[in-house]
């Protein structure tokens, strides 16, 4: 999805972004996640693009960009073969315009649903197309469809199913691999392109080994379909149904022999099957609690007094995580106070917040006064700046040493205004940020003394439990509050 941005039509290099390879349906694409932090942070006045599906194709976002978000930060849009400039007020709005972004859409649509249907036709025939080898296998250099052996960690694959088959738990073999440094899978993905920014310290876990022992490619079958995307454009993956698999056998070198995979599968309860699903409790603090030492998440264990207990150090010796138990009931209690002494806060800070807006309309309007002469100074220096040109260049009235000092001055005092009309527009945007949504989230708890669970999970962004029993909770959208109504950001308590 390529795209150009301008920083300035006259004088000026431009910036070009691209991000191929990425669907034009995401709007978490790192080019343009550049171009949005560039653009409101006020070094980029127009972007220029070659049509709009090179901005984006979901017709919904794209719209609020060019209609509302763009032009309320003062920013010009451009697309060529459109024939769209936001700055002709009936372009905004034109029919003309959403019709195209919505073909856009529905363009992408339908080349996605093509695309998986022919991965489909193909891993059907045993063709892999994953995108990245299995631990343990790399793709053949001169086939990218076709596994063969990794000798630097098959041995290790072979090793597992081998301790497990024999009776060795799972914990115990992640034990060992991490007590000896034996590479973890991702480890071993650094550096190419499946690595992903984002990962923690890696370690050996259960999890891995699981994942390991009932993968069916170390016997030479070729599995598709395991995760599937819930919708076109996201990248979270959801687990397939066991039945919806497409496993194709005999289609190459095996790492371990059916007998000895079939071993190891009686070791972790028989044959690979997914349970039922089934309602449970929503828990507000699902996937939330974490280790301030290893950052992994704390799973909840325990059946009537449940309880949290990082088993990290189980795994990985030498780890100094915190090895008591820590009740659930106690980081809810913890979490409450906090929700409800950030509620109360809010609530004092109210009337601030009503008298804070109506002193607010005065400033705006004059703000935006000051941006409009600003703006008309801009262009006014920069018909001198073409003016001079022309006197130097075509009616060689100027030196060319005449021409760069004068030329200098005027691009001197036209960024300077440039600079003065941005931050006059983001203290516009500051002074007319809509903070009552989120004092809302908090004003309906502050009289309550038990927050309901969908009130903590709404609220709680993180806990993180340190080696001392120290408690950190981290609250959403304390952010967007006005500083003066008492956000604290973060709370801690020594458990």
């Amino acid at each position: 999805m390529p795209f150009t941005v301008y920083l300035h039509f006259i004088f000026v290099p431009c910036l070009t972004l691209a991000d191929d390879g990425y669907s034009g349906k995401n709007f978490d694409r790192p080019g343009v996640q550049a171009l949005l932090k560039a653009a409101f942070g006020g070094e980029v006045q127009c972007i220029l693009v070659k049509d709009i599906s090179r901005f984006g194709r979901d017709y919904i976002t794209v719209g609020n960009y060019i209609t509302r978000v763009f032009p309320f930060k003062g920013l010009r849009f451009i697309s060529v073969n459109d024939n769209f400039d936001s700055n002709r007020k009936g372009d905004i709005d034109s029919l003309d315009r959403a019709f195209r972004a919505l073909i856009y859409d529905l363009y992408s649509r339908d080349i996605s649903k093509k695309v998986k249907s022919a991965k489909l036709r193909l891993a059907q025939q045993g063709i892999n197309i994953n995108p990245v080898a299995p631990y343990g296998y790399l793709k053949d250099p001169g086939d990218r469809h076709r596994l063969i052996p990794d000798p630097r960690t098959a041995p290790i694959v072979q090793r597992i199913f081998a301790l497990v088959a024999d009776g060795t738990s799972t914990e115990k073999v992640a034990m060992i691999l991490n007590t000896e440094g034996i590479p973890t899978p991702s480890q071993i993905k650094v550096g190419t392109s499946s690595a992903h920014a984002n990962w923690l310290p890696n370690y050996w876990r259960r999890a891995a080994i699981d994942w390991i022992i009932r993968d069916r490619q170390y016997i030479g079958s070729m599995v598709y379909g395991k995760r599937v995307r819930s919708r076109i454009g996201v990248h979270q993956q959801l687990t397939a149904k066991l039945e919806d698999w497409i496993i194709v056998e005999d289609r190459h070198e095996p790492l371990v022999s059916k007998e000895l995979f079939a071993r190891a599968q009686e070791r972790l309860g028989g044959e690979q099957r997914q349970l039922a699903s089934h309602n449970k409790a929503k828990n507000p603090l699902s996937k939330k609690v974490y280790c301030g030492i290893c950052g992994y998440a704390i799973i909840r264990r325990g059946t009537k007094n449940r309880y949290y207990c990082c088993q990290t150090p189980r795994i990985v010796p030498g780890m100094a995580c915190y090895p008591e138990k820590i009740y659930e009931s106690e980081i809810l209690d913890t979490v409450t106070g906090a929700i409800l002494q950030q509620a109360r806060c809010v609530v004092e800070a109210q009337h601030m917040i009503e008298q804070q807006k109506k002193s607010q309309e005065a400033t705006v309007a004059l703000l935006r006064k000051k941006a409009k002469k600003l703006e008309a100074l801009q262009r006014e220096l920069n018909q001198k700046i073409e003016k001079l040109y022309e006197d130097a260049v075509i009616d060689n009235l100027l030196s060319r040493d005449a021409y760069a000092a004068q030329k200098a001055r005027l691009v001197e005092q036209r960024d300077n205004a440039q600079k003065a009309e941005t931050e006059i527009q983001a203290e516009i945007f500051e002074q007319t940020r809509d903070c009552s949504i989120y004092a809302e989230q908090y004003q309906l708890y502050a009289d309550m003394e038990v927050l309901p669970d969908e009130a903590v999970a709404d609220l709680l962004d993180r806990v993180t439990v340190w080696p001392d029993g120290r408690v950190e909770v981290l609250l959403r959208f304390l952010d967007e509050l006005p500083t003066w109504s008492g956000a604290a950001g973060r709370t801690e308590v020594a458990q």
